[in-house]
């Protein structure tokens, strides 16, 4: 919303282009400005991609838990590593299973 606004005070500001002279100058400016904000991008995109980067997402969450102590009279940490047991275990009892279905299936 703030490129708007800066681009209709931009447009409302300038001048009117009177010669060539000025024609390629007003360009070059865009072209400057353009680059700017081509490279700005660039280190934008770049700190997302690495910001979303697993081992990021992994410290931030392991931050967040060793951060918060408590959040509605329970241990954050406690509920968190809770949650990652209960998980591991769903996982590990739903190989289980795919493998006794195999084997049960070969006989």
């Amino acid at each position: 919303m703030q490129c708007c606004s800066n681009f209709l005070k931009t447009m409302m500001m300038t001048k009117k282009i009177r010669s060539i002279k000025q024609l390629n100058a007003e360009k070059k400016r865009l072209l400057q400005r353009q680059a700017e904000l081509e490279k700005a991008i660039r280190y934008d995109w770049r700190d997302v991609k690495e910001s979303l980067k697993p081992k990021y997402v992994a410290g931030e969450v392991i931050a967040k838990l060793l951060n918060n102590t408590e959040q509605n009279g329970e241990d954050t940490l406690a509920a968190g590593l809770s949650h990652l047991a209960a998980t591991l275990t769903r996982i590990a009892v739903e190989k289980a299973e795919e493998k006794v279905q195999e084997w049960m299936n070969k006989k």
